[in-house]
């Protein structure tokens, strides 16, 4: 053998294509794990806003409320994130949604009602509150310090 072939074997030859070709599946392995946990991450939360973004008409605000809205029971209130929602009748459903973006962290708020007569949003000081149909779902988003009310969902309890 010459010494030429035989710096083309070592060179070349199985001891060194070998350990290439494992630091080359290694460094495919290290790239694929994070970006299908990261797609399935991102999957999920895009099947979570579709899931909670609801079209509809907006409700309508009203300045005050009336007794009849109130009912004889009183109203129910409860507290998610940095809101308090009040409601006179039925059942509700809430969730935190991920913003979108890569490294945000922050999340914003949907409700839905199922027939609440009237949803009160007190948030940051200030009160809205929302006068969806008689008998119709209600779904109210606090996003970005603003409350936001549609006619619409799919909840019922």
């Amino acid at each position: 053998m010459s010494r030429a072939s035989s710096a083309t074997s070592r060179a070349f030859g199985p001891a060194r294509v070998l350990p290439a070709l494992q630091w080359f599946v290694v460094a495919v392995a290290v790239c694929i794990v994070p970006a299908t946990v990261a797609f399935g991450a991102w999957s999920e939360v895009e099947a979570l806003r579709a899931e909670w973004t609801i079209d509809g008409p907006p409700c309508p605000v009203i300045a005050q409320l009336t007794p009849a809205l109130i009912g004889s029971k009183p109203p129910r209130t409860f507290r998610y994130g940095s809101a308090a929602f009040t409601r006179s009748f039925g059942a509700v459903y809430c969730a935190a949604i991920p913003e979108l973006g890569l490294w945000k962290r922050e999340s914003y708020r949907v409700c839905q009602f199922n027939n609440p007569g009237a949803v009160t949003v007190d948030l940051g000081g200030e009160r809205t509150i929302f006068r969806p149909p008689p008998g119709r779902r209600a779904t109210v988003t606090v996003r970005n310090g603003r409350a936001s009310c549609v006619v619409g969902g799919w909840f019922n309890y």
